[in-house]
């Protein structure tokens, strides 16, 4: 697949470059970044610009590099169908230029995400990072944490992923893409669901799991975007809401997502943490939730049986 003209912004003259070849890093040493616009950025792990080997052959095989199989992100209205967009350029409130947003939790599954999360545990032990763990009627997408060496849990937190919901559909951007037509050119197009995401997804789930990980004394993370944490304060009571503390039970760590000419490719940086008690996060939406807590000891027979 050609991707055709890219457009870059080019830090030594300040000017906006309209160039043919995707591989504009190897001519120009770095000095320029893409410019994205209302568009999926990524497809299958790679920017959409990203005419490579590589990015050819995961577009074909509709791979995902972060789960290592095939996309599980399909339509709809047609479950073998996948999508394969990790992001999508958007302009919020409080943005002056369109940038990366993620709508795939997926795109989360990386070392450079969870590598912060290994101050929070003891020293002593074996790191450890574990799936879909059970807890009160549901689950927690990741524990992470250190185990002895017979195998027994001696410290952990809980890790949550959110991404952004969409409104409408990025799937007619995908189709002019995959014909060669211009990728913005579409009659339907996508919004992010803030609300849907973050203040009702994320925060009850803040809420009703955090007030297990009070209960333990451990920690429950949110991985989130760093756009997603600017709308949070933007809307919410977010009043209680301070820098990382280990006595806080439920914390939220936000990454930029950054294109990096050394690798060709968007990566993850942290950009904050931010935590807060019960009480900051019932201020930060209403909850009625009461379900009964599980022992610390039988949670983590459910971590061990993840191994």
């Amino acid at each position: 697949m050609v991707c055709g003209q890219v457009v870059v912004y080019c830090r030594l003259c300040a000017g906006v470059l309209t160039i043919q070849c995707a591989k504009w890093n190897e001519c120009i040493g770095g000095n320029m970044e893409p410019e994205i616009g209302k568009h999926p950025t990524e497809f299958y792990g790679y920017p959409h610009f990203d005419d490579s080997e590589e990015a050819e052959e995961s577009r074909e095989a509709e791979y995902c590099p972060y789960q290592d199989k095939r996309c599980t992100k399909r339509r709809k209205s047609n479950n073998d169908i996948t999508i394969g967009t990790c992001s999508v350029g958007y302009r919020g409130r409080g943005l002056s230029e369109y940038r990366p947003h993620v709508i795939c939790p997926d795109r989360f599954n990386n070392d450079a995400v969870f590598e912060p999360l290994e101050s929070l545990f003891v020293d002593e032990g074996e790191l450890f990072r574990v799936p879909e763990v059970t807890l009160m009627g549901t689950s927690i997408d990741f524990v992470a944490g250190k185990i002895d060496d017979d195998g027994e849990v001696i410290d952990f937190a809980g890790v949550e992923v959110q991404a952004l919901d969409t409104t409408g559909s990025v799937w007619e951007h995908k189709t002019n893409y995959e014909n060669g037509e211009d990728i913005e050119d579409v009659e339907n197009s996508y919004g992010m669901n803030w609300a849907m995401s973050i203040t009702k997804t994320m925060m009850q789930q803040a809420f009703k799991k955090g007030q297990a990980f009070s209960e333990w004394d451990e920690n429950l993370i949110f991985l989130i975007q760093d756009v997603s944490l600017d709308y949070l304060r933007r809307n919410a009571n977010t009043s209680q809401l301070e820098g990382a503390k280990p006595e806080n039970p439920v914390h939220f760590y936000a990454y930029s997502l950054e294109y990096d000419y050394e690798t060709s490719g968007y990566e993850w940086s942290l950009s904050e943490k931010v935590s807060t008690d019960l009480e900051g996060v019932s201020q930060m939406m209403d909850s009625d939730e009461d379900e009964k807590i599980p022992t610390k000891d039988d949670f983590k027979q459910s971590i061990k049986k993840k191994f």
